[in-house]
């Protein structure tokens, strides 16, 4: 009776666990080069985040809502990125769009099908099962470096920096709605064991009452919100491999322009497993779950209503070198934090981007 007693305590931990929260701790992915200072960017070009929001409430989900909220936490993440690269000692620059890069002139340097394919360059490696890893990176990485070079040739740069957020945040309405199905589950299974339990005592008689499933699914069709980002393009995310049409172990194309970060500059990797983006499949959207590591850029995500709501974010963060498109930090996490409180956001840049290596000392 003791354990059945513990085991309905244990269930109630459980049910409730969802509204506790844990420190932020990312284990990034560092290329070997980068983190023992051989050579390091001075100047980061920071891609717009992509950030898709859904605001979990008890009735049907506003779209405004999800919308103001992405465009909120959006204008956040370029805000604290920028404070946290300077801090960091880096050069930024915040000049790249989703419809491109301009010159001071106006002059298009980079159209916005060439950002996008960057961005889903990096989404191919960081949805990949060497996406989620930790640590000294063992091989070199390469993520379309013929782009990454185009990013830096217009901006500058040493290298570019690409987030992207994924998140649900749950309202009172639908927190209290979540309790109370929980409190009501656990009532549920301790009759239940109760009756197990007087059942077995009284001889095994037969006939008792099982339960049910419930009525149907859970709902479909929540609201999911992007931040508006401008011009973009179809989904162009692919699978690890070389340029579509490019024989497997075929020289890999290196950037141009020349190094202008501090230390010497890394040696180009040929035949090193190379992340690409898709060209335009126009009117073919790719939809990720919301939970789970998956990331999207040009499609949406789907999201199944939990039973038990909560708060929670997935976080994507890769820094690319413009000088042969190799990764230099990437980290890949999950976190139990609120989008609609912007200390959280802070909270969440900054464990993040703290494990970026600092900038190397200016020559003067």
């Amino acid at each position: 009776m003791f354990s059945l007693r513990r085991s309905a305590f244990a269930l109630a931990v459980a049910v409730t666990g969802w509204a506790t929260g844990c420190a932020i701790a990312p284990q990034p992915m560092v290329d070997p080069g980068y983190a023992a200072r051989a050579y390091t960017p001075l100047r980061v070009a920071v891609l717009p985040p992509d950030v898709f929001v859904v605001v979990d409430q008890a009735g049907d989900n506003d779209p405004a809502m999800a919308a103001a909220l992405g465009q909120q936490v959006t204008q956040e993440i370029v805000r604290l990125t920028d404070q946290a690269l300077r801090g960091r000692g880096y050069d930024v620059d915040l000049s790249s769009r989703w419809d491109g890069i301009y010159g001071q002139d106006g002059t298009l340097l980079v159209n916005g099908d060439e950002i996008g394919g960057l961005a889903n360059g990096v989404l191919a490696f960081a949805n990949s099962r060497e996406g989620g890893g930790a640590g000294a990176l063992g091989t070199p990485l390469l993520i379309a470096p013929d782009l990454a070079a185009r990013v830096g040739a217009a901006t500058q740069a040493d290298a570019v920096l690409y987030l992207n957020v994924k998140g649900a945040v749950t309202t009172p309405g639908k927190r209290a709605a979540s309790i109370f199905a929980g409190v009501f589950f656990v009532a549920i299974v301790a009759v239940v064991i109760l009756a197990l339990v007087a059942s077995s005592k009284g001889g095994g008689n037969s006939g008792g009452s099982g339960i049910g499933r419930s009525g149907g699914a859970v709902p479909r069709g929540a609201t999911v919100a992007r931040a508006p980002m401008g011009g973009g393009g179809a989904w162009r995310g692919s699978p690890v491999g070389a340029p579509i049409g490019t024989p497997r172990g075929a020289p890999v194309p290196m950037g141009g322009g020349g190094w202008r970060g501090a230390g010497t500059a890394p040696v180009g990797v040929r035949g090193a497993p190379v992340y690409y983006g898709r060209g335009p499949h126009i009117g073919v959207g790719i939809i990720v779950p919301l939970g789970g590591p998956v990331h999207t850029h040009d499609g949406s995500v789907d999201y199944d209503e939990p039973l038990f709501a909560g708060d929670e974010l997935y976080v994507s963060m890769t820094l690319v070198s413009t000088y042969d498109g190799r990764v230099l930090w990437h980290a890949r996490d999950h976190v139990d934090r609120e989008a609609d409180h912007p200390e959280h956001i802070e909270e969440l840049m900054r464990a993040f981007l703290e494990t970026l290596p600092p900038a190397l000392p200016r020559a003067r």
